[in-house]
């Protein structure tokens, strides 16, 4: 017998019309096999036990010390990609100003505007042994002379190249006015000029290098002699042109011979020629005086001749506007080491790139890439030295008239 509604009550059955109530064991029966069920459900609930959670936290941090790697070697290829194009740009730049003016930009020196001694020097490049080369004559300099040395680099004349000419029309009103005395020129103390001078171009800054700008660290702004009121923030430069294989200044003697100074080997006696009318590269701060080197002049070929190759701020002199920090030597070792030398360190004992001892040498070329320096050459091309490059061969790289022998593969 069923009830009414054609259903059947849970737990009970029908029988000849008769409710038949199941037995005591029955019941005990059914309500063990609830209690089981219901427990094995408890158990699912339960989730992991520690052990195992351990092994798989254990797997995890494995897998991650795997890929942690991989993903950092991505990372840095792809910095490193970056900072190839944009020495490929600056390059291209560089080529295209000279299509367009039939010279090299040239750099516009920042020490004297009077005819004092400190003045363009005559050099020297196909007699060495000239002794102009180790004295110091001056020569006429009409530019000088008309106090029209602004103090700029080459970084500033190929802004338009680079599709920076709002920039460039910020910089123009003080390109034809004297750095020294008057103070006109690319240090003058105008609100629009040191605004202009902290814009930071990313085609300058390669991703891997962390010292970015713009910065106070950086000579000639970040000294009172030079500008009103430094240290003053302007941006930096990642990249420099190549100035030869010259010395810069006097180097201190190397112990235990006195011969050698650090991380430099260059000519003997010393060559420098950072502040003569030529030079062994590209780039120098005087480069104004011949009308910025001519591309004919790289006769050792364009494809066999650095342009430019990477810096880094961390010498205390890489500001980009400057004629005094926007070039480099290959004297100075590939990526040398300079804060482990003692001429590097100062009174407080850490690395002092403004100690005098070190001026000389950390105007090197150096990147934080792992292995090498990147490079473009005078043809466009950009490639990576490795830093155990041969130093005779990486001298000779810098050089654009020597005649050097260079390997097909260096």
């Amino acid at each position: 017998m069923k009830r009414s509604d054609g259903s059947q009550r849970k737990g009970f059955s029908y029988v000849a019309g008769t409710l038949r109530v199941p037995s005591a064991e029955v019941q005990r029966r059914r309500g063990a096999a609830k209690a089981q069920v219901t427990a094995r459900g408890a158990c699912l609930l339960h989730g992991f036990t520690l052990v195992e959670l351990l092994v798989v936290i254990a797997i995890i941090g494995v897998l991650v010390a795997l890929l942690l790697p991989a993903v950092q070697a991505a990372r840095e290829a792809a910095r490193r990609a970056a900072c190839v194009n944009n020495l490929h740009n600056l390059g291209l730049a560089v080529l295209n100003y000279n299509d367009a003016r039939g010279h090299f930009p040239v750099d516009e020196d920042y020490v004297g505007n009077s005819g004092s001694a400190q003045d363009v020097f005559d050099f020297d490049t196909s007699n060495l042994s000239n002794p102009v080369n180790t004295q110091y004559t001056a020569v006429p300099d009409p530019i000088r002379a008309a106090k029209k040395l602004s103090g700029a680099g080459w970084i500033v004349e190929v802004l338009p190249q680079l599709e920076q000419q709002g920039l460039y029309n910020q910089f123009k009103p003080y390109l034809d006015q004297p750095w020294m005395f008057l103070k006109t020129g690319m240090n003058a103390n105008a609100p629009a000029l040191r605004l202009a001078i902290q814009t930071q171009p990313d085609v300058l800054l390669c991703p891997s290098n962390d010292l970015r700008g713009p910065r106070d660290d950086q000579f000639p702004y970040s000294d009172q002699r030079e500008i009103a009121g430094a240290p003053v923030p302007v941006a930096v430069t990642h990249y420099k042109g190549n100035a030869g294989d010259g010395s810069f200044e006097p180097s201190p003697p190397e112990p235990p011979t006195g011969n050698s100074p650090y991380g430099v080997w260059t000519y003997s006696p010393p060559l420098n020629c950072y502040n003569r009318v030529d030079c062994f590269g590209v780039f120098w701060r005087t480069t104004y005086w011949k009308g910025g080197v001519k591309l004919k002049e790289v006769s050792d070929g364009t494809s066999n001749t650095f342009m430019l190759g990477e810096a880094s701020p961390e010498d205390g002199n890489s500001p980009a506007w400057s004629s005094d920090g926007d070039w480099a030597l290959c004297g100075v070792q590939i990526n040398w080491d300079w804060q482990s030398k003692g001429f590097c360190i100062g009174s407080d004992g850490q690395p002092s790139p403004g100690a005098r001892s070190c001026w000389s040498l950390i105007r090197g070329f150096r990147s934080k890439h792992a292995g090498g320096v990147n490079f473009a050459f005078c043809d466009g091309n950009v490639r990576m030295i490795a830093d155990g490059i041969d130093h005779s061969i990486y001298r000779a790289l810098s050089t654009k008239a020597s005649a050097e022998l260079v390997p097909i593969e260096f």
